[in-house]
């Protein structure tokens, strides 16, 4: 293995692979303007990775002007050249219709493609896509032994204690063996009340999506932090839950099916979203008393500017076997629990978009064993570039 030194002296004389290895390094010394150069240099060598690492910033706005268009460009490209990073963020992209129309039939073209090349959890996510319990499990079998044995967690989680071994994979029967439908079944709505529109969703998530979603954020669950009186995010006593909050560059196929699922069920665009979030109680870990909309004070007038503001929230249980751990709405002597995969819908604001104080609510602490649930806030403005007439292929 080459010392940061020698990878250095590669990159200064020109090595364009180096430039991409030592931008990867500067990154996770905090070093960002730095890497954000060398990533430069790269790119205008033309290799496939530091246009996939620049698109993505180009498309959050980071560190570059947003540009959507120009940052799908770049990750399409790095894609058609078998960039692992760009074929994993051309999934992205496709499956959620970010800087670009929806076209999940080339979102799993993009997604087969990088399992081919090794990544483990493209083949995790195909492999569940396929299915444990249909008519291809045998199939789905292997692929998730393939993904565990490349280091999946998620794919281990899947095939449980039953021994696998990985074996010769034909991916082009496995992308044609996808199942969607899961992410396409009816719903059933139980409408609760007007005002506050408040309903509950059966069914919207099964079990092996929940199981998924849990195992993803498991490893990078952090303290949840909430909007303070400066318009700002911290950490604060009223909250004391772990959270995971999913943003484009931890997204992938399976997740945007998530999200695009969820928005309908929301009646919102997908862009209005904040990122998924994966909430996490343990015993005795609450979310005290709040509101989900965003006070109108002058210290949150720049943040509702340019976000907007919070009208509407998505939670989907992911978890059962647990004691106490409901939502409940004090104001309105409301309390809910619903059952694994199922969903509760609210609205923050009045039909006339004046916020509504009575939906004052909380994440009680379980008493006994943990909590799981998903939470969507969507705004009154898009968060992140939609679809647009931009294709990226």
């Amino acid at each position: 293995m080459k010392t940061f030194e020698q990878v250095q002296a590669a990159a200064q004389a020109g090595d364009a692979a180096s430039q991409d290895l030592l931008a990867q390094a500067l990154e996770q010394m905090g070093r960002i303007d730095e890497a954000l150069a060398w990533w430069m240099k790269a790119a205008k060598s033309g290799f496939p990775a530091a246009h996939a690492k620049l698109g993505l910033w180009q498309l959050v706005g980071f560190k570059l002007p947003q540009n959507s268009q120009e940052g799908v460009a770049r990750i399409a490209a790095a894609a058609r050249a078998g960039d692992p990073l760009g074929l994993s963020l051309a999934g992205v992209i496709d499956a959620g219709g970010i800087g670009a129309p929806r076209d999940i039939v080339r979102a799993l073209k993009w997604l087969t493609q990088a399992a081919a090349v090794g990544d483990a959890q493209a083949a995790c996510q195909l492999g569940l896509l396929v299915g444990l319990s249909g008519p291809n499990a045998a199939l789905a079998r292997t692929v998730l032994a393939s993904a565990a044995a490349a280091g999946s967690e998620p794919a281990r989680r899947a095939l449980g204690s039953q021994p696998f071994a990985a074996g010769a994979i034909d991916w082009a029967a496995v992308g044609a063996a996808v199942d969607l439908s899961a992410f396409e079944a009816p719903l059933t709505r139980e409408d609760v009340r007007a005002s506050p529109a408040i309903a509950i969703i059966t069914d919207l998530l099964p079990g092996w999506v929940c199981d998924y979603v849990m195992a993803m954020a498991e490893p990078a669950l952090g303290r949840g932090m909430v909007v303070n009186q400066a318009g700002g995010e911290s950490v604060e006593d009223v909250r004391s839950n772990r959270v995971m909050n999913f943003g484009l560059a931890d997204s992938d196929v399976v997740l945007e099916l998530v999200n695009s699922r969820i928005a309908a069920v929301a009646g919102m665009p997908a862009e209005n979203a904040e990122g998924l979030g994966v909430l996490h109680y343990a015993p005795g870990e609450r979310y005290a008393p709040h509101v989900d909309y965003i006070p109108d004070t002058p210290a949150n007038a720049a943040h509702l500017a340019a976000r907007g503001q919070r009208v509407r929230t998505v939670l989907v249980y992911l978890n059962e076997g647990f004691d106490g751990g409901a939502t409940e709405f004090p104001r309105l002597e409301l309390s809910f629990k619903p059952p694994r995969g199922s969903a509760l819908i609210f609205d923050s604001v009045k039909a006339d978009g004046s916020v509504d104080p009575t939906t004052l609510h909380m994440g009680a602490p379980p008493t006994r064993g943990e909590k799981w649930i998903i939470s969507k806030w969507f705004r009154t403005k898009a968060l992140r570039p939609g679809p647009t007439a931009a294709a990226n292929a």
